[in-house]
């Protein structure tokens, strides 16, 4: 009896060994490819940094685009707007807001002024998310 039990303990033994229970050679392996697989794909697609965000240049895309799209009407007007609109041309033009000679251009070149300092706080989070502004 002690013989056929022998007789059964050496395919299982052979079983073992084929597949790997007990040796750790194979985890050794793999862990040793995954590290250097990981290290040279990290050196591979290494990623840019983002360039800065160009204030001056949104400044620029931002003041044409206000130009083109004329007074908002922020600080009003009565019936005729047409001190407001010359005083938002102006500061459009000129890159700052003036007094003037009245208080309508005056509140025009102040309107352009703030809706461009809006437009370019809204262009750099938008940079800041990922989109193209400029």
């Amino acid at each position: 009896m002690n013989r056929s039990l022998f007789a059964m303990a050496i395919p299982l033994i052979g079983a073992m060994t084929v597949a790997g229970c007990g040796s750790n050679s194979s985890t050794s392996e793999d862990e040793e490819y995954y590290s250097e697989a990981g290290y040279a794909f990290d050196d591979e697609f290494e990623e840019e940094e983002p360039e800065p965000f160009d204030e001056d240049e949104a400044r620029r895309v931002a003041s044409d685009q206000l130009a083109s799209e004329g007074y908002d009407y922020s600080y009003g007007c009565t019936i005729d707007c047409s001190g407001h609109e010359a005083g938002w041309q102006w500061g459009a033009e000129n890159g700052y807001s003036t007094y003037g000679n009245s208080q309508s251009f005056h509140e025009g070149t102040m309107a352009f002024e703030d809706a461009l300092d809006d437009r370019v706080r809204e262009m750099e989070d938008d940079y800041d998310n990922g989109e193209e502004v400029y």
